[in-house]
């Protein structure tokens, strides 16, 4: 019994060691780029003016150069870059510190991007964080000292909290900022003018206060009003963290279990067990960070309906959140091992908000260029995380749709249609919703919040506007050099659709995969050969069938869908596939307005015909034909 127990904390030890090693690949000390060095010539060169030689306070007749709304790191990364590129330079914020998601959301697990050969693919001024910092899972306090001597390091950076926006100022032709009216905490209102402005707010509020478009949710796919779930982060104290790294390396077995002294994930089976008090609440599998002080920092707890536009629903759902977690860490107490003398000792100042605004840009990046691993010619850096959504509500749970190798970030994605010297950098950039589920990541965003920064000095340089740079290889290129010299990682690569795009039901497949209907997970299997249940076949025909009428206009229908549930077992295939559509249309019977009776009995008879030999259809067949029937709904 002691040989055996001996061997299990050798193992332990050993699964640590890896773990911690894996954890911290790319950590380590941060050398600055030499292209910082001679940034501030390279742009005097090109036409900037000396920013020593001149005056800048806001005023109208001494505007910066540069205003950066929001100081979430890619805030910090924009004006950062900016200023290094010899720019005066504004960050500007309604918190009363920086660091934003990471600080004040206290959000200190980093989502890492790697490409197929683990090489991280956010460089740049992301790397350079990430290596202070000490690795991707962080102590909240050094978080936020690391970003304030970031920043404070640089003299032609000025910092400003707790002002509230009020409202930008548009030009007379309606085509530029000219300045942000806000709002200080004494009450206070004044102008800070500016010649370029970065919104790098999680919500893009300055943009949609200029009246850039944007769509909300998932209302892209067909889901209006749905939202990814936010969370809360709370600490407590208490934690036995030697036995939470028991049970989670060599209790559960799972490889999406791990654990090293600083940070664990898993207890899975345990969570799923507890059932909250609100059908608002969820918990998933955590992520637990420990901090020096002993706290260790939860992230799990989804809080679901949060209209995150509106301050007051913000307000309740942390009421909410912070009322379940002390009933959840009465169960914890009792079921998971390590949690028998926890205690919550706080709780984050601000929710998790993983979505809200998806901005319409002169590129809207789409899912298929996140998974088929896409070059483009405007490529201004690198993303590569799983397209991980997160749960909706109770009938819409977390999946990943699949996981790409490494996807270029266009610049274009960054640049609004209409507003000629703003930028949108982070989580609210042009993505369509199901892209962000991979380019919301905080390193995706502060890769293009640092190709912002020096874009800015371009656009000022050679007087041209964002959406001129946006249209010239020229100018790109120009902008990739000095990125390049400054860490980023921007140099092209040889873009390798999977292997799955090659197989011939693929298209069908793309089809309801840009509905989000379709999951790969994270070795993007989505199975094409296989067979498909008859409930499942069901499930995906009501799913497509809601989103697809509510794209085409037709809300009004989609509310009156039925889901219906099989009473026959098995596959479908060529012997029950048109019952099983016919069964669908009888429950369903108002969709039959939108198409005729000849086009609908054309296309039953094109369905496989009954055959003795082999009646299996394939997945992939299968989506063909639930396509052909979404596009009768369109």
């Amino acid at each position: 019994m002691k040989l055996l127990k001996s061997r299990k904390i050798v193992a332990l030890a050993l699964v640590t060691a890896i773990v911690l090693i894996l954890l911290h690949i790319n950590a380590g000390s941060y050398k600055m780029p030499e292209g910082y060095a001679f940034a501030k010539e390279v742009w005097q060169q090109k036409g900037v003016d000396d920013p020593f030689g001149r005056e800048v306070d806001g005023s109208n007749a001494n505007p910066y150069d540069v205003i950066v709304w929001g100081s979430d790191p890619e805030g910090i990364a924009a004006a950062l870059s900016a200023a290094r590129n010899g720019l005066h330079t504004l960050l500007i914020d309604h918190r009363d510190r920086v660091g934003g998601l990471f600080i004040v959301g206290e959000l200190n697990f980093i989502d890492m991007n790697y490409d197929d050969n683990k090489n991280l693919v956010t460089k740049g001024i992301f790397e350079e964080f990430y290596k202070k910092v000490g690795g991707m899972v962080f102590d909240i306090d050094k978080g936020q000292r690391v970003f304030e001597e970031m920043l404070a390091a640089e003299e032609l950076l000025t910092v400003k909290l707790n002002y509230q926006l009020i409202h930008p100022q548009i030009d007379e032709l309606q085509t530029s900022v000219t300045s942000i009216k806000v709002r200080d905490s004494a009450g206070n209102e004044r102008d800070f003018y500016g010649k370029i402005f970065i919104d790098a707010s999680q919500d893009a509020d300055l943009a949609y206060m200029a009246g850039v478009p944007f769509t909300m949710g998932f209302e892209d796919i067909g889901l209006p009003g749905k939202f990814q779930a936010s969370t809360l982060v709370f600490r407590i104290v208490g934690v036995n963290w030697y036995r939470v790294m028991w049970e989670t390396l060599l209790v559960d077995r799972r490889s999406s279990s791990k654990a090293t002294f600083k940070a664990a994930w898993g207890y899975d089976d345990h969570i799923r067990k507890y059932q909250p008090e609100s059908d608002r609440i969820s918990f998933r599998g955590f992520n637990m960070a420990r901090q020096k002080d002993g706290q260790v920092l939860i992230n799990g707890l989804l809080i679901y309906g949060v209209d995150a536009a509106n301050p007051q629903s913000r307000a309740d759902a942390k009421e909410l959140a912070k009322s379940e977690a002390y009933r959840f860490i009465e169960y914890a107490r009792k079921n998971l091992p390590g949690f028998e003398k926890a205690s919550i000792s706080g709780f984050a100042d601000e929710l998790y908000v993983r979505q809200t605004r998806h901005m319409k840009g002169l590129y809207r990046m789409t899912i298929d260029d996140v998974l088929e691993n896409r070059d483009h010619w405007d490529r201004i850096g690198y993303g590569g995380y799983p397209v991980d959504i997160q749960a909706v509500d109770k009938h819409f749970p977390g999946i990943v749709i699949g996981e790409p190798s490494k996807y270029a970030l266009p610049f274009r994605t960054m640049v609004p249609l209409d507003v000629n010297n703003l930028l949108v950098v982070g989580r609210s950039a042009s993505y369509d919703s199901l892209a962000h589920g991979s380019a919301r990541i905080v390193g995706v965003g502060m890769a293009g919040a640092q190709a912002a920064g020096a874009a800015s000095a371009y656009s000022l340089a050679t007087k041209r506007s964002f959406q001129e740079i946006a249209a010239s290889q020229e100018d790109l290129e120009f902008i990739r050099g000095v990125l390049a010299d400054q860490g980023a990682l921007v140099k092209p690569w040889e873009s390798k659709p999977p292997k799955v795009a090659g197989h011939e039901h693929y298209p069908a497949m793309q089809e309801l995969r840009r509905l989000g209907v379709i999951v790969g997970g994270y070795n993007n299997n989505y199975m094409l050969d296989d067979p498909l249940s008859i409930q499942a076949f069901l499930n995906l025909l009501f799913n497509g069938a809601l989103r697809t009428l509510n794209l085409a206009g037709h809300g009004d229908l989609a509310d009156k869908m039925y889901f219906v549930i099989s009473q026959e077992q098995g596959d479908v295939n060529s012997d029950n596939i048109k019952s099983v559509f016919e069964n669908f249309k009888r429950f369903n019977p108002h969709l039959n307005s939108l198409y005729t009776e000849a086009d609908y009995n054309s296309f039953i008879n094109n369905l496989p015909k009954d055959d003795e030999e082999n009646s299996q259809i394939s997945r992939g067949e299968l989506y063909k034909y639930i396509a052909d029937y979404l596009a009768m709904l369109k």
